[in-house]
């Protein structure tokens, strides 16, 4: 972590806990400028009345931004386990009647479990103990998708960034990605959050292939074909953000560069 980064992290972090109102300001232009490709990709492919989840959905900034998306007929269903962090999603999203809230981790299994809480950053919240980081647990709920969606019931993009606990999140998901052959997935590929996840980018990116995915980068230029293997460092400051969709259904306007 770099001295600029360490400073913008204790700001960040005071200004949550003191100052929230202008957290929310200042996170919320940041993400709109930082995940400007993302958005572009989802207005492309979104459109009134398509369903999405929001899988690790912090303060709700996500959740806002897609619900605006799908519209009155559509519904945005976020998921959230802290507590802090659920009590402003609530509160933010109190004004969008299509978005449904949940405190829960979205995970593979449906009960009781914990999560460890970062001290400085509320979007570091973890579903895992990171080994040489001891972080307080709190007990929390968690469910798998394939229990909340009833079989069958329509699903068109799961947004999840969940601090390397994607691939635990997705194979709680199969039944529901396999219900719906037009799914799309937006998700953080951090391979050091995978392998303290107990699993590994490798992982992540098998599943995705055996479930009939083809995935991209998302950069700045738009979407490049991600890696069959992933051959890049595994570091904390390496992650990327991986845009999925079933190969029968990729817009044939996606390059191949």
């Amino acid at each position: 972590m770099s001295l600029s980064n360490s400073w913008a992290r204790r700001i960040g972090a005071g200004l949550y806990k003191g100052a929230f109102p202008i957290y929310r300001q200042l996170y919320s232009a940041f993400k709109r400028y930082a995940d400007r490709a993302e958005r572009n990709i989802l207005v492309e492919r979104l459109s009134a009345g398509c369903i999405a989840v929001d899988a690790g959905a912090n303060i709700g900034i996500y959740s806002r931004f897609l619900a605006r998306c799908v519209g009155p007929a559509g519904s945005v269903h976020s998921f959230e386990p802290s507590p802090d962090n659920f009590a402003r999603l609530a509160a933010g999203l109190a004004k969008f009647p299509n978005v449904h809230l949940n405190q829960l981790a979205v995970s593979d299994t449906t009960g009781e479990s914990a999560l460890y809480v970062s001290d400085e950053l509320n979007v570091d919240h973890r579903a895992y103990q990171t080994e040489g980081e001891p972080r307080k647990g709190i007990t929390i709920q968690s469910i798998r998708l394939d229990d909340y969606f009833k079989p069958g019931e329509r699903v068109d993009l799961i947004k999840m960034d969940i601090q390397g606990f994607e691939l635990h999140a997705l194979r709680g998901a199969s039944r529901v990605l396999a219900d719906n052959p037009g799914i799309m997935i937006l998700l953080e590929f951090w391979p050091y959050g995978l392998k303290c996840a107990g699993v590994s980018a490798e992982d992540l990116l098998g599943f995705l292939r055996e479930k009939g995915f083809r995935y991209f980068l998302v950069t700045n230029a738009g979407l490049t074909p991600g890696p069959d293997r992933w051959e890049g460092a595994v570091e904390p400051a390496t992650y990327f953000n991986l845009f999925a969709q079933p190969a029968t259904s990729v817009n044939q306007n996606v390059s191949d560069r």
